[in-house]
This record gives C-alpha cells, sequence and structure tokens, in this order.
C-alpha cells in the first residue's frame, strides 16, 4: 500500500523550544515541522473532518502523508504505520477511530457497542506506541461525549487517559457536534441527515422530538482548530475544547437549517416525533485555554447549514462518503 503525499501554500511552522502544556514536560530531541520541512501524517484523511485538516495544511505549505480509511491502511494491524518510515514525519494528526452520530454511538445494538470498543482499543494498540516510538508529537480529536456510559465515551476516555500519560508528546482535542456534508447512513450526524433529505426532498423527518439541545462546530473550524494545535503544541494544555460555546435546541437548529435554505430558494421542513433523545449531562466546553488565544470558530450556524444544503444539491444529490 503506498502513502500519499502532498503540499500547498505558505504559512508559519510549528514553534520550536518551550514547555509542553499540562504537564511541563520538555520536548525530546523531537524534529520540528514547518512548510516544506518534513510531513505531517494525517490519520483519517477520508473522513469528514480529515478531509478538512488536509485542505487546511496544503493551503499553509505543509506537506501531507494520509492514511484515508481502513480500505486504504488498516490501523488496526500491528506494524502498518511501518510503512511510513522512509519518510520524514514530524506530526500527526489522530482523526482515524470508529466514530459516528447520535444514532451510532448510543445504537442500544450489543454488537455496535462491542464493535466500537474493539476497533478502538485494536487502533489505539497499534498507532499509539508507533507515534511513541518514534517520538513523534501528535494531537488526538476526542469528544466532549468522553464522559458517557457506553462504548463510544469509554474508549475516549481510555485514549486520554493513555496520552496524558505521555508527558505532552500527544495532545487532546474534544470535539463538540462536528457538522458537514457526509455520507448519509449509520454513522453520519443529524444535521447532515436533515440537509440531505432536504435536497433530494425539500423535508427531513427528526428521530427525536427536538427539545434536546447541541453545541455546534462547523468541520472547516474543527480542521482549523487541529491544525493550530499542531503548530501551537508545545504551548497547548493537555485537553481543549473545539465548540461554538453556543447552546441550541435541535428545534430551533432545524429553523435556522429551514432558512439557510430558503435563503438559497429551496424548501426544507423538518418534522418531529414524540421520542425523547436519551438525556445526556449537559456540559460546558472550557473556551479560555491556549487553544482560544489563537482559534475562534468563524463559520456561525446558517453560513454552515446554508454550505451544507449547497454541497448536498452540488454533488448529485449523493452525499459525500466518509469511510474512517
Amino acid at each position: 500500500q503506498e502513502a500519499q503525499a502532498g503540499s500547498g501554500g505558505t504559512y508559519g511552522g510549528l514553534g520550536s523550544g518551550g514547555q509542553a502544556g499540562g504537564g511541563g514536560q520538555k520536548e525530546r530531541g523531537i524534529k520540528h515541522i514547518s512548510p516544506g520541512q518534513g510531513s505531517v501524517l494525517v490519520l483519517g484523511s477520508g473522513g469528514l473532518i480529515g478531509k478538512k485538516v488536509v485542505t487546511w495544511l496544503r493551503n499553509r505549505g505543509y506537506n501531507v502523508l494520509e492514511v484515508r480509511d481502513r480500505g486504504h491502511f488498516d490501523l488496526r494491524v500491528e506494524g502498518i504505520l511501518d510503512a511510513f518510515d522512509s519518510y520524514d514525519v514530524r506530526y500527526c494528526v489522530f482523526l482515524a477511530c470508529e466514530v459516528g452520530g447520535a444514532k451510532f454511538i448510543e445504537s442500544s445494538k450489543q454488537d455496535v457497542q462491542v464493535g466500537i470498543i474493539s476497533s478502538n482499543v485494536r487502533m489505539y494498540q497499534s498507532v499509539i506506541p508507533w507515534l511513541t516510538a518514534r517520538n513523534i508529537p501528535f494531537v488526538f480529536s476526542s469528544s466532549y461525549l468522553q464522559g458517557t456510559h457506553n462504548g463510544y465515551g469509554s474508549v475516549k476516555r481510555l485514549g486520554e487517559s493513555w496520552i496524558r500519560a505521555l508527558g505532552g508528546l500527544g495532545k487532546v482535542l474534544r470535539l463538540w457536534n462536528v457538522y458537514g456534508a457526509e455520507n448519509v447512513g449509520l454513522k453520519s450526524h443529524v444535521l447532515s441527515d436533515w440537509a440531505q433529505q432536504c435536497a433530494e426532498g425539500g423535508k427531513a423527518e427528526s428521530l427525536t422530538d427536538g427539545w434536546e439541545e447541541r453545541q455546534f462546530t462547523h468541520a472547516d473550524d474543527a480542521a482549523a482548530a487541529l491544525g493550530i494545535a499542531m503548530e501551537k503544541h508545545w504551548e497547548m494544555d493537555e485537553v481543549s475544547d473545539v465548540s461554538s460555546g453556543d447552546w441550541i435546541s435541535m428545534r430551533d437548529a432545524a429553523g435556522v437549517l429551514s432558512a439557510a435554505a430558503g435563503s438559497g430558494g429551496w424548501e426544507c421542513g423538518v418534522s418531529f416525533n414524540a421520542k425523547a433523545s436519551p438525556p445526556r449531562e449537559k456540559l460546558s466546553p472550557h473556551l479560555n485555554g491556549t487553544l482560544h488565544k489563537y482559534w475562534k470558530p468563524e463559520i456561525p450556524l446558517q453560513e454552515g447549514c446554508r454550505r451544507l444544503i449547497e454541497e448536498y444539491r452540488a454533488s448529485g444529490r449523493e452525499g459525500h462518503k466518509q469511510e474512517l
């Protein structure tokens, strides 16, 4: 299997010197990444966020190596990443986990929950020791749902715990409800489901009564946060939240989606059923850390929804494929 590489424009690179955030651990003879020097390895580059991360990096002149999905490189296989030993990998963006929207991660099916745990644990056992043995700094995409009592929450907690024990080599970004155009199916997210249905037929159906509240982050904003976390790695806190900070009910989010569709001359009405969403603890993101000195979300929900519907309509009403 062949590694993929590429580059783009120019931008400032990851600084040298300093101390690792959170643990105060000094850098340990690690080569620094900068545009044109070394490569960034993006694990999960074929996914919703991964595609945006690759674009962000290449637009700023970084050389990028990609593992798109399991069909490209199965990261659960020990030693699979040895194929990159001949490349000068200086940083890694670790996105390749078994993830999905609420209907996937909150599924009551035993095989789904067991599969989430088994697949991700095997991936951790392959990827994290490989990065550690080569002293490659990395950022790991976690979730604000890491505290939930299901397979998804359990494996995200495990990943965070392992990474925090590495003394600053890895940093954790907890993502809050990232949305963007993706293939609609078991793993897709609610705004994507609704937008794709509206692009096809002008209306969508919710699986819940819509009274649950969420905070949303557009995939482009999430990608920028991950890129900045790379550039500011040795300043970063151990764990950082990536969110807009704005709570909105799903009923109100449906209204935003409908308004965004209407601004383009399209119809999009969302109907709700009587089923309540499974309860979640209402947490608050910490948005005053080191990351937030350099990063703020730039895409408001209405603009993000407008882009979402436009992308589905432009794709020939087929959605964008996501396979992690």
